[in-house]
């Protein structure tokens, strides 16, 4: 069962011999790993679509608010190869009513139009869509999860008046911080993506601009330009 694969593995990772993380923890960081999966790795669903005539094509029943991205529209449907409307050609509008896909050329009711969109992950008792290649890098995302609570819980843990354990808290807690570190590298690793694409970059430049009447500024002659 693919679930009780998934918390197998996340609790031989973790190996929380004392037992501080809780069933519920467990899952929960599961359920927090497969969301960071989905998003990096969406899953994908397909759905024909009847058009009631018009620019305005209503969403797939299967479309997620707040997740869902329209990847392609086939139509017609049945060619060979197949017929995509250009990418240009449609887009998600924000009507009063919800939302809906805005076609530029009008359609005929009753037209079938096919749509490719993003969903979410599911890993549960019964069903399992990522694929198995990746269940290991899910799995270390939601031990690097625990990993961190359970350095947290370590590093904070200084209660104990005897220097023996709190000197044992504190190698516990950078050994999980370290376990935590491991385990996210090796998600990030898997899955080819690189940790640093969302951190934004900053450069100095010179823009050389003249004062508003064109001539030179006080401090940065154009003679040393």
């Amino acid at each position: 069962m693919a679930l009780a694969d998934y918390q197998s593995l996340i609790d031989n990772k973790v190996r929380d011999d004392a037992s501080i993380i809780e069933v519920a923890d467990r899952d929960q960081a599961l359920l927090s790993a497969v969301i960071r999966y989905s998003n990096d790795k969406p899953d994908e669903e397909v759905e024909d679509v009847v058009v009631a005539g018009g620019q305005s094509i209503n969403l797939p029943a299967g479309w997620q608010a707040n997740f869902s991205s329209l990847k392609n529209i086939e139509f017609p449907i049945g060619n060979v190869p197949p017929r995509y409307l250009e990418s240009g050609a449609y887009g998600i509008y924000n009507a009063p009513g919800g939302k809906t896909v805005m076609v530029r050329n009008s359609l005929t009711a009753n037209d079938t139009v096919r749509m490719v969109f993003t969903v979410k992950h599911i890993v549960d008792a019964v069903n399992e869509t990522p694929p198995d290649i990746h269940r290991e890098a899910i799995a270390c995302w939601a031990a690097a999860l625990l990993c961190e609570q359970l350095a947290s819980y370590y590093s904070g843990d200084s209660d104990s008046l005897i220097q023996a354990d709190s000197v044992d808290h504190a190698s516990k807690a950078r050994d999980f911080a370290a376990r935590a570190r491991t385990f996210r590298k090796f998600y990030f690793d898997t899955l080819g993506i690189d940790p640093k694409k969302n951190v934004a970059a900053g450069v100095v430049v010179d823009l050389d601009m003249a004062d508003s009447r064109g001539g030179n500024r006080l401090t940065h002659s154009r003679r040393f330009r």
